[in-house]
């Protein structure tokens, strides 16, 4: 009788430090205040541990930002349903995403330095995670029912997301406090950001 343990693998465990302490290290001192030194001690292995699993540092941070940006995304589609209308899955897409990025600050701070950061940007394109078919039929949607601006896809992302990542920003460092009310609110203004 054969049986099988739940736990992940021991391989899988040392990868999971290495990207935790790496997620606390690079949002906490950034990408060159972090060295692997560092990392190794924060992950509690040995630094040889940490190339066993990444080539180095700069592969760290990409399989960092990737896993990230996945989990985002899952949860930015919590509790979608296709049948919603266009404004509902507005809606839903903004709210999950508001509070996933306040929920988990250091996640938030790392993918934000990692899309800003000048000597990571050609690399950056090289592994974008494709927009998943429900964020393209969303925007593809919205274009058919002539209801968005005829901008890019992209375009009209950042006119989303620049001003949800600034109130995430102000969020976190408490600048602004939000009640549902002021969330609304703008929301309501990225939604007319978009609209014809």
């Amino acid at each position: 009788m054969n049986v099988h343990s739940d736990a992940p693998p021991a391989k899988d465990e040392k990868r999971r430090q290495i990207l935790e302490a790496a997620l606390e290290l690079f949002s906490d001192y950034g990408f060159h205040g972090a060295s692997m030194a560092k990392l190794a001690e924060k992950a509690g292995v040995p630094v040889g541990t940490i190339y066993r699993h990444f080539k180095g540092k700069e592969e760290l941070i990409h399989a960092l930002y990737v896993e990230m940006k996945r989990e985002r995304l899952a949860a930015t589609l919590e509790g979608y349903d296709p049948a919603m209308s266009l404004r509902a899955r507005f809606e839903l897409f903004w709210m999950n995403t508001y509070a996933y990025c306040v929920t988990h600050p250091r996640k938030f701070k790392f993918t934000e330095q990692y899309a800003f950061s000048p000597y990571l940007r050609d690399v950056t394109k090289a592994i974008q995670i494709d927009m998943s078919s429900e964020l393209a039929r969303f925007f593809g949607d919205g274009y058919a029912q002539g209801v968005f601006k005829s901008l890019p896809p992209q375009i009209l992302s950042a006119l989303i997301s620049g001003p949800l990542n600034a109130l995430v920003t102000r969020a976190i460092a408490d600048i602004v406090t939000l009640d549902q009310t002021d969330q609304q609110s703008v929301m309501d203004a990225c939604w007319d950001a978009i609209t014809v």
